[in-house]
């Protein structure tokens, strides 16, 4: 790192120090850098200002024209040390992969290290994370919030990331909470599609483990990821609407959406449709909700909850995409790379990847499909035991959609209630078939 811009080094390399100084000392060169564009640049800083650099274990003193020779030669010197560093560094990188094995860097959530019978280490899934990452995921693509994750999550008292660490290393756990930071930097992270991540940054070399998620999975959380971060142009409370998703207008079928207005010193909640010109009348939020509640159970209480489970495509539509990634992730790296022992390791990632891509692209096709699976509950019984954003999500997943119109109101009279609860198909058929 550059003397001027360390922390420690930095504050008393300036025109007003924290003390006035004269000599500059360290027990080599290389404690101060191992640049020799820097070593040049703070030379001549402490020349124009008196300073001597002096280099104890290397015998270095700038107060003498041969010290500022030797400073100059000690800085290559440690400069093309610091490079044969990284080239070996490199080597040990490209041997490592190529063996797939681990190489020491931070292990994220969801993996493990695990001893190969050869030698070293290789990641490998963590059980216990990963299907903690799944639910999190399936909790995330059906509308819950970050925060309500991490919130429940801790809650139910599931090992944060930190703490999973330490307890996979038999260390004490220190309970610590999840935190909306935490969440939104694994499920960002292409950690879940294998990649080994340095600084934030997918390592274009490696592929550490077997993927959590699939690239397109992956895609569609980043989507939803993305979505929630643009800001919001409605004028809804920031409260989602218990039947956002759900309720629609009869007449022209949008979303109906909810407002609240204080009245009297009470605050009352109201559904209405969006449209211009507004099809129907307002209607009162809890009565809406209520009527919803008792026309669900009515229809589905007693039939069995499926959760749907994607099967993944056997076209390797996800594993030709997640080469193609690696690929645009190589592509870049190359573009910025310097180092010729790293082009060289990169242009063969480059034509493995040509390789493993146009093997994919002649494999029989078989798109992804969703199915439903029967999990032993009844509508019913997930309701009772459900709060308000479990409810919405139960609707959500069951895939109804409750039509709804009041015309004709008055302050005087009701008006009328017209309404058309359209279940899905393939609910009724399981009814059918149960």
């Amino acid at each position: 790192m550059d003397p001027f811009k360390r922390a420690s080094l930095g504050k008393w390399l300036t025109d007003t120090p924290p003390e006035p100084w004269d000599v500059l000392v360290a027990w080599k060169l290389d404690r101060i850098s191992r640049s020799s564009m820097d070593t040049e640049t703070l030379l001549r800083w402490c020349l124009d200002r008196g300073k001597r650099i002096v280099c104890v274990d290397d015998g270095i003193d700038t107060d003498t024209q041969m010290g500022q020779v030797w400073v100059k030669l000690a800085s290559i010197f440690a400069e093309v040390e610091r490079n044969a560093i990284k080239e070996r560094t490199t080597q040990a990188r490209k041997k490592l992969r190529s063996e797939s094995r681990w190489g020491g860097e931070t292990v994220h959530y969801g993996l493990k290290p695990e001893q190969i019978p050869t030698g070293g280490y290789r990641l490998v899934h963590d059980d216990e994370a990963v299907a903690v990452i799944r639910r999190i995921v399936a909790d995330v693509m059906r509308g819950d919030s970050v925060q309500s994750i991490a919130d429940r999550l801790t809650a139910e008292g599931v090992p944060s990331s930190r703490d999973r660490q330490r307890q996979l290393q038999g260390r004490e756990m220190t309970g610590a909470a999840w935190s909306t930071t935490t969440l939104h930097r694994l499920l960002e992270s292409k950690t879940l599609l294998g990649y080994t991540v340095h600084q934030g940054d997918a390592d274009p070399e490696v592929m550490k483990s077997e993927p959590i998620l699939t690239a397109s999975e992956f895609r569609s959380l980043q989507a939803v990821l993305e979505q929630r971060k643009r800001p919001k142009t409605t004028n809804r409370t920031s409260n989602a609407s218990p039947l956002l998703g759900v309720a629609f207008c009869l007449d022209c079928g949008v979303t109906l959406h909810q407002k609240s207005q204080l009245a009297k010193g009470k605050r009352y909640r109201y559904y209405y449709c969006p449209s211009k010109p507004q099809h129907g009348n307002k209607i009162p939020g809890e009565w809406l909700e209520q009527v919803l509640e008792e026309a669900f159970l009515h229809e589905l209480g007693d039939a069995e909850v499926h959760e749907p489970v994607l099967v993944p495509a056997s076209d390797h539509t996800d594993e030709l995409e997640s080469a193609r990634m690696q690929l645009e992730t190589v592509a870049s790296a190359m573009r910025k790379a310097t180092s010729q022992t790293v082009l060289e390791v990169l242009a063969e990632q480059v034509a493995e990847l040509d390789a493993r891509i146009a093997e994919l692209e002649t494999l029989p096709v078989q798109p992804a499909r969703t199915e439903h699976i029967p999990t032993g509950r009844t509508y019913a019984e997930d309701w009772k035991k459900s709060d308000t954003d479990a409810r919405r999500r139960l609707l959500l997943d069951s895939g109804i959609r409750y039509e709804v119109l009041v015309e004709g109101r008055t302050r005087t009279q009701g008006g009328a209630f017209k309404s058309n609860l359209l279940v899905p198909e393939d609910i009724r058929d399981r009814m059918v078939k149960s």
